[in-house]
């Protein structure tokens, strides 16, 4: 998956708000068109409260130039208007903010599952060159700004209204003070919009070290047992200490230009409020103004700072949410490159019969993985790959179910060049057990039935009674529920990779892929694996990776690799027999013991 350069230019924010409301929060607007309605209810219920203000104060000063409240009027009536317009206003904002979150909550979880959907989606070559913790990063820091971008753009189009009403509140009272107010306030724009700048590129950068820290914190989970054996403590402090000083650099540098944003509103506010008094008093001593439309005026004036506050500060956070919105898009838009080719067609499976037929492959240009490699696996053979670490032996395991491409040369099965099938029949042909086997924090159950989705229980106690785990699973206090942990932290190695071979015969694919399936194990879990082996491979095409002789002796061809190519062939007895490559690798094995 490509990642950005970090020098690359933003997409413009205009452009990238359409796409969002394109996409995403435009599906929901029948909710933002009630959340708009509730807005224009609160503005209009803050509005009018200099007007309330002013029919209050006329009782209180003689009379305005629009009212002449008696105070027996006001008695009754003042409360009553206070409490109606707060209930008002209070209920309308209210409305708003459940409208406005429902969309924006719901638009944000159809992100998350766009992201998810298009990450599991991707070759494999593209999740693995994203570090885990950038992907992490994605679905929980950078949602997490985008919800407070699109919560607060909610309360900005309420503080625009009511905005606008006061405005014309002020306007309605004294066209000549408002000009004043016009001139004195827009001079917050400027500086306000360099440090959303600011905030949107330093925010880009905090979220994208905030992935790596995600993935260092993961590297030292996932590596406990080195870190400890190797006495790494220290080397790993070190590298959290310069990750976590880089993050306070970024967080500072944040930190500091938003508490700067907000008071420099209020500072050129509070400037642009005494040119307004001194010229509020002027419009007095003119006769332009009586003493409670003064202090409507004033009202209004005051009302207006916040919703003129909240804009201002607007543009920071729609700049930092712009930024995060823009990193997942990165992921949303990234294109898989194995993919079904036109003309695709479902791969017929027969007898299972697999020819790699000179196949190059390169991880990295010049340094080929597979350089030539050839070999015929007959239909219903056990052939195993031997040979040394870097040979090329698990690169034909992830090239067989296209996990990755060839460069040149083809694979067949049955005469049927892999390329040119769809790849969900290719995938449903074939079955992997690793000597890692890795099990999803679920029950026991349901990580057999993903060899099929929808078996039936008995299907799935049938797979487990042959893969020799349905005696150690009853023994759980849940049984089948018993969830596994993470990674199948729960159970032992030789129960975890039983768990997969029950996967494996559910699935019941005519292809089978072991890789190392009984290395690190005791040799009460190897005995009962091997037996589940023999029981799981009866009938099927089976390529191993092993290295122990009990594994190779029992294959019916073993190809010996060496730099990504075949070099010997046959059985174990005629491979010993021309003491060649095979011979050299078996009595290396054999005499690890007696040198041990």
């Amino acid at each position: 998956m490509p990642r950005p350069h970090p020098l690359a230019e933003p997409v413009p924010t205009v452009k990238l708000a359409a796409r969002l409301w394109r996409d995403y929060l435009g599906r929901y607007w029948p909710m933002l068109a009630f959340s708009l309605l509730a807005m224009a209810v609160y503005a209009a219920s803050a509005s009018v409260i200099p007007l309330g203000v002013e029919w209050i104060n006329s009782a209180f000063m003689g009379g305005s130039g629009r009212f002449s409240a008696r105070a027996e009027d006001v008695i009754l009536l003042g409360p009553m208007l206070i409490l109606a317009l707060g209930a008002i206003n209070a209920g309308a904002q209210y409305l708003q903010a459940r409208f406005s979150l429902s969309a924006a909550l719901s638009a944000l979880r159809d992100l998350q599952r766009a992201m998810f959907a298009r990450f599991v989606g991707l070759d494999f070559a593209q999740m693995r060159a994203e570090a885990s913790g950038q992907i992490i990063s994605r679905f929980s820091n950078d949602a997490l700004v985008l919800r407070e971008t699109l919560t607060r753009a909610a309360t900005a189009v309420r503080d625009a209204l009511t905005l606008v009403g006061l405005c014309a509140m002020m306007i309605y009272y004294d066209w000549l003070l408002f000009l004043i107010v016009a001139v004195a306030y827009p001079a917050l724009g400027w500086p306000v919009a360099r440090i959303g700048k600011y905030l949107r590129r330093q925010s880009g950068e905090a979220q994208t070290q905030a992935g790596e820290i995600a993935a260092l914190v993961g590297e030292a989970v996932a590596g406990a047992r080195t870190v400890k054996t190797y006495q790494l403590e220290d080397y790993e402090r070190a590298r959290a200490d310069a990750a976590f000083e880089t993050r306070l650099r970024l967080l500072k540098g944040l930190a500091f230009a938003r508490a700067a944003n907000e008071p420099f509103i209020f500072l050129v506010g509070s400037v642009a409020l005494a040119v307004v008094v001194a010229a509020v008093a002027w419009r007095i001593s003119e006769g332009a103004l009586d003493g409670p439309q003064f202090v409507s005026f004033i009202i209004a004036l005051l009302l207006v700072s916040q919703p003129a506050r909240g804009l201002g500060t607007l543009s920071a956070v729609v700049q930092e949410g712009v930024a995060a919105f823009e990193r997942m898009l990165h992921l949303i838009d990234a294109e898989p490159s194995v993919v079904d080719r036109p003309g695709a067609r479902p791969l017929a499976v027969a007898a299972g019969a697999i020819s790699f037929r000179d196949v190059r492959f390169s991880y990295r240009a010049g340094a080929p993985a597979l350089d030539g490699f050839s070999l015929e696996v007959p239909p219903g053979a056990t052939v195993a790959l031997v040979g040394e670490s870097g040979a090329g032996k698990s690169t034909v395991f992830n090239l067989l179910p296209r996990l990755y491409d060839v460069e040149a040369g083809e694979i067949l099965i049955d005469g049927q060049n892999i390329a040119e099938t769809t790849l969900a029949s290719l995938r449903a042909a074939i079955a992997v057990v690793s000597q890692d086997a890795h099990l999803f924090d679920d029950t026991i159950r349901a990580n057999i039935a993903i060899g099929r989705p929808g078996a039936r229980e008995e299907e799935i106690v049938a797979a487990a009674q042959a893969a020799a785990a349905d005696e150690f699973i009853r023994a759980l206090p849940d049984g089948y529920d018993a969830r596994v942990g993470e990674h199948g932290a729960k159970l032992s190695g030789g129960q975890r990779q039983r768990v997969a071979l029950a996967r494996a015969f559910l699935k019941n694919a005519p292809i089978l892929l072991l890789d190392e399936p009984t290395s690190a194990l005791d040799a009460e879990s190897e005995a009962k694996i091997q037996a589940a082996l023999a029981r799981l491979t009866k009938g099927r095409t089976t390529l191993v990776i092993a290295h122990r002789l009990a594994t190779i002796r029992a294959a019916d061809l073993i190809a010996v690799m060496e730099k990504g190519r075949v070099v010997e062939r046959g059985t174990h007895d005629a491979l010993m027999a021309r003491g060649g490559v095979y011979a050299r690798l078996a009595a290396l094995q054999l005499a690890a013991p007696a040198e041990a």
